[in-house]
C-alpha cells in the first residue's frame, strides 16, 4: 500500500525505490527534486493523454486529446496547459510537422486552439508562450526551386525541387480559435552565398557570420534544409534561440525589433535587426572552421536557462551525438555583452571553445545515446532532468552525476504496457518532459490526490512521499542569511550534521562538520549551494555571495 502527503519544502525527502519494475517509477532517491513531471507520450491508442505525475509515478492530473500528441507541453502558473498536437494540413516533408497548438484549463476544458497549417506552410516542432499572453511559433514555408536558385542556391543540390524557409511568428490569441500576427522574422531575409555572383546575396561568407550561407548543409538533399527543432526565449534579453539540427548549430536573434527591422540588418536593442547575433556548434556553417571544430551533432532542446535557477543566463543543449556513439548534455556561457545586447566576436569561431559543464554517462559514455528527440532541464535544486526520447525514459541527476530519479514510460505506440513487459520491445517515445517543484503556482489549491500509475498491473514499488512530520530534524537547522557579503550562519540543536558547499556548476568546494558559520569571503561573487545532511534528511539551500 502507498501513502502520499503534501511536502512544503524547497526540496523533498523521498524514500529510494529499489523494486525491479520494468515500467513506471524505477528510482526515487532522497536527493531528487520533489515535484511533478509533465509529459505527453507518443501513442496511437485511444488514450492520447498528457500526464502530470508525482515523484512516485502516480498520475495527479490528465489532459486528454483526440489528436496525436507531439509532446511539447508547458504548464502555466495558473494551472492551464499549452500543448502541441498533430493536425497537419500541409504537404511539407518535415518530421515533427505538428500544425496545431491547444490551450486547456486544469480540468481539460479547451480555452483556445489554432491549427496553423496549409498546403505550403505549417507550424512545426516548438513554440513558446510569452508572459504577455502571446506565442512564438516555428513555421516552415515552401520556396520553389526557382526562388532558391535566384537567392544563390546551387541548383544541383535541390534534390526535391523545393526548399523550405524557416520563420518565427508571434501571434496574439483572439477568442477561442483566432489570432493576430504581431511580429515576424524570416530566415530568407538574412542569406549570403559565394556560389554565383550573378544571383542575389553574393558575398564573402567568412566575413559575414551574421548571415546564413544558403549553400551550407546541402549534403542532406532535403527540402527541410535547417530542420529547426526547438526555440527558446529570454525575457531578460528579449532574444530567441533557434536550434537547427541539420546544420548542427543554434543561432540567436533579436526579438526587440519591429517586423520591418527584423527583415533588415538594423534596429532593435542590438541594432543588428534580424541578423544573427550569435551562433555556436559548427563554425563550418560560416566558413570559420572544419569538421574538427564541430561540437554539436544533431542537437535538440537548446534553451536559455531561466533567471532564478542554477546556471541562469547560460544555455543548455541536448547534444544527441549523431555520428558519435554517445549523447552529452552541455551548458555554455556565451560571451554576452549586456551593454549593447550583442555577443563578443573577434573573428574565427564564436566562443566558448568548450562547455562550462557537460554530462555523459559517468560509467561509460556509450551507455547513454539518444540519437533523436529528447531534452533536458535545469532544476531548482541544482539537479538536471534528462529525457531519453527514443526510449521514453526520464531520469534526474544530481550535481555529482548520480542518478537520483528514473521513470520509464509505459505508454507504447499501440498499447499501455503492464509492469513486467519489456519496454525495449515496444516504441515508447517522448519528445521531452518537464518537472515542476511543489511550490509552483499551478498547484496552489489543486486536488493532487494520486490516481494510480499509468502502467497496467503495477508491481508494488515501496515508493513513499513522506510528510513533514515524518522527517526527523527537518526544522532543526536554520541557515541565514542566504544573501551575504561574507558569513552565513548555521543555527541547529542537532549534535551531528554535515554541510557541503557546491558551485553553481555542481562542483564540491568544501565540506564542513557541524559548522556554526561558513566564511565565503574568499569566494568570488555568485550563486552557491549549501547541501545540508543529517542521518535522515537532506536539503539544498541556494546562497548568493555578493
Amino acid at each position: 500500500m502507498k501513502y502520499y502527503f503534501t511536502l512544503a519544502l524547497f526540496i523533498g525527502y523521498l524514500i529510494p525505490v529499489f523494486a525491479q519494475n520494468t515500467v513506471g517509477i524505477q528510482l526515487n532517491d532522497v536527493n531528487a527534486l520533489n515535484g511533478y513531471m509533465l509529459f505527453s507520450p507518443r501513442t496511437s491508442t485511444d488514450q492520447k493523454n498528457t500526464y502530470l505525475l508525482n515523484n512516485c509515478g502516480e498520475v495527479v492530473n490528465v489532459w486528454s486529446s483526440n489528436f496525436p500528441l507531439f509532446s511539447t507541453d508547458y504548464l502555466m502558473p495558473d494551472g492551464s496547459l499549452f500543448r502541441s498536437v498533430v493536425d497537419n494540413q500541409s504537404t511539407l516533408d518535415i518530421p515533427g510537422n505538428t500544425g496545431r497548438i491547444e490551450h486547456l484549463d486544469w480540468d481539460n476544458n479547451l480555452i483556445w486552439a489554432l491549427t496553423y497549417s496549409a498546403t505550403d506552410f505549417s507550424f512545426h516542432h516548438d513554440y513558446v508562450p510569452l508572459n504577455n499572453g502571446n506565442i512564438l511559433m516555428l513555421v516552415a514555408h515552401r520556396k520553389t526551386s526557382n526562388d532558391a536558385i535566384e537567392n544563390g542556391r546551387d541548383p544541383s543540390t535541390l534534390a526535391t525541387d523545393e526548399l523550405y524557409e524557416e520563420r518565427i511568428i508571434e501571434i496574439e490569441p483572439v477568442g477561442t480559435d483566432d489570432f493576430n500576427i504581431v511580429w515576424e522574422w524570416r530566415s530568407w531575409d538574412h542569406l549570403i552565398q559565394d556560389f554565383d555572383n550573378t544571383k542575389a546575396n553574393f558575398g564573402v561568407v567568412e566575413d559575414h557570420p551574421e548571415l546564413v550561407d544558403i549553400n551550407f548543409g546541402i549534403s542532406f538533399g532535403e527540402a527541410d534544409w535547417w530542420h529547426a527543432n526547438s526555440i527558446s526565449y529570454s525575457d531578460e534579453r528579449d532574444q530567441i534561440i533557434i536550434s537547427n539540427r541539420n546544420l548542427n548549430e543554434f543561432i540567436i536573434i533579436d526579438h526587440s525589433t519591429s517586423t520591418e527591422e527584423a527583415a533588415s540588418s538594423n534596429g532593435g536593442n542590438s541594432d543588428m535587426g534580424g541578423d544573427i547575433l550569435y551562433r555556436w556548434g559548427n563554425p563550418q556553417s560560416y566558413q570559420q572552421g572544419d569538421d574538427n571544430d564541430r561540437i554539436l551533432y544533431g542537437q535538440h532542446d537548446v534553451q536559455f536557462i531561466p533567471t532564478g535557477l542554477p546556471n541562469e543566463g547560460k544555455i543548455m543543449i541536448f547534444n544527441n551525438g549523431n555520428d558519435l556513439t554517445f549523447t552529452s548534455i552541455q551548458i555554455i556561457n556565451p560571451p554576452y555583452d549586456a551593454t549593447n545586447s550583442t555577443y563578443t566576436y573577434t573573428g574565427g569561431a564564436y566562443g566558448p571553445e568548450v562547455p562550462d559543464w557537460e554530462y555523459t554517462d559517468p560509467m561509460n559514455p556509450d551507455n547513454f545515446h539518444a540519437t533523436f528527440l529528447s531534452g533536458s532541464q535545469q532544476l531548482e535544486n541544482g539537479n538536471v532532468l534528462i529525457c531519453h526520447g527514443p526510449n521514453g525514459e526520464v531520469f534526474e541527476i544530481d550535481p555529482s552525476f548520480n542518478t537520483v530519479w528514473r521513470y520509464q514510460s509505459p505508454v507504447a505506440n499501440s498499447e499501455i504496457l503492464s509492469d513486467g513487459d519489456d519496454p525495449s520491445l515496444s516504441q515508447t517515445r517522448i519528445f521531452r518532459a518537464l518537472k515542476y517543484p511543489l511550490d509552483y503556482g499551478a498547484f496552489a489549491g489543486r486536488d493532487l490526490t494520486p490516481q494510480g500509475p499509468i502502467e497496467i498491473n503495477a508491481v508494488e514499488d515501496n515508493c513513499t512521499v513522506l510528510s513533514v512530520n515524518d522527517i526527523s530534524h527537518a526544522d532543526l537547522i536554520n541557515v541565514y542569511p542566504t544573501i551575504t557579503n561574507d558569513i552565513i550562519h548555521i543555527n541547529s540543536s542537532l549534535a551531528d550534521y554535515k554541510i557541503s558547499l557546491h558551485s553553481i556548476n555542481g562542483a564540491k568546494l568544501d565540506d564542513y562538520n557541524n559548522p556554526t558559520r561558513i566564511d565565503l569571503s574568499h569566494f568570488s561573487s555568485g550563486v552557491y549551494f549549501a547541501k545540508l545532511q543529517t542521518s535522515s534528511h537532506t536539503e539544498i539551500i541556494r546562497v548568493i555571495k555578493r
